[in-house]
């Protein structure tokens, strides 16, 4: 097919950057400490086909999210959301099993 091989080829994309993985861990500590590590990641990955439309409407209201938000960060979790690898890195990270609390004022069972 010679020209035709590549003409519909959609690029990969970029793995993460330390940096980058660093930023998702901090959002993945933030989500499991609130307790809602098993539904975000559901949410996360039940939404994949929209994540460049997330993206698109972040950037349209970073005016307004701006003024709450660093602008900054608010553009670093635009590119990562916009990353398929990044947000799979992202559901990985939810989805680890997380060290058991133990409570000391609970007796365990002989």
């Amino acid at each position: 097919m010679g020209i035709w091989d590549n003409a519909f080829k959609i690029p990969e994309p970029p793995e993460p950057t330390p940096a980058e993985r660093q930023l998702l861990r901090e959002l993945a500590v933030k989500i499991r400490a609130r307790g809602l590590a098993a539904i975000a990641a559901f949410t996360v990955e039940s939404t994949a086909p929209v994540h460049g439309l997330g993206a698109q409407g972040l950037q349209m209201l970073e005016p307004i999210v701006g003024a709450f938000f660093n602008k900054a960060k608010l553009q670093e979790y635009k590119a990562l959301l916009e990353n398929r690898k990044a947000v799979a890195y992202l559901v990985e990270l939810l989805n680890e099993e997380s060290p058991a609390k133990e409570d000391p004022d609970v007796k365990k069972r002989p």
